[in-house]
């Protein structure tokens, strides 16, 4: 029995010491390390200029021409701000050798984003094509679609509350 008493109590103060030692470099300092220094991405050679939040975006497709003159007098008389949208109005008629605005087979490079802003709607009923666009875009996105899909006639641009503003 007194062998069974030393051994549990052995054991016993073997666990405590361990667990006291454990415990003390639990409570040590943490040790802390200096944070590395800050090196911004941009360049700081820069000066007094402010910075972009995040940098511009490309311009691509035909959206990089700037307007003409006679579609800014028009934009600059019914007061339309550059990010407002309007649509292309596309009839039949303007279907040329195709006859039929289901057989325009153009309206998918719309449709695949080939124009920025851009998403286009058949309206069956009435036999037009609609192309909804960014006024800032809306005419460099006319000539695009009078020369992709091969338009005839003149085609209109509309924008809500005003009616037709431009045709081409």
């Amino acid at each position: 029995m007194l062998f069974l008493t030393q051994n549990v109590f052995t054991s016993c103060s073997v666990g405590l010491g361990s667990l006291l030692e454990t415990t003390q470099k639990l409570l040590e300092p943490f040790p802390c390390r200096t944070p590395p220094v800050f090196t911004p991405w941009f360049p700081t050679a820069s000066g007094d200029c402010p910075l972009p939040l995040r940098p511009g975006r490309p311009h691509d497709g035909p959206s990089s021409q700037s307007l003409s003159k006679q579609f800014h007098h028009t934009v600059s008389i019914h007061g339309l701000h550059l990010r407002q949208r309007a649509k292309w109005v596309i009839r039949e008629l303007n279907c040329g050798t195709a006859g039929n605005i289901e057989e325009v087979g153009g309206i998918r490079s719309v449709r695949s984003s080939r124009l920025p802003t851009c998403n286009a709607n058949i309206q069956r009923e009435r036999a037009e094509i609609w192309v909804f666009c960014d006024v800032l875009h809306s005419e460099q996105v006319g000539r695009f679609l009078k020369d992709e899909l091969k338009l005839s006639g003149r085609i209109s641009l509309t924008v809500h509350r005003l009616g037709n503003i431009f045709s081409m």
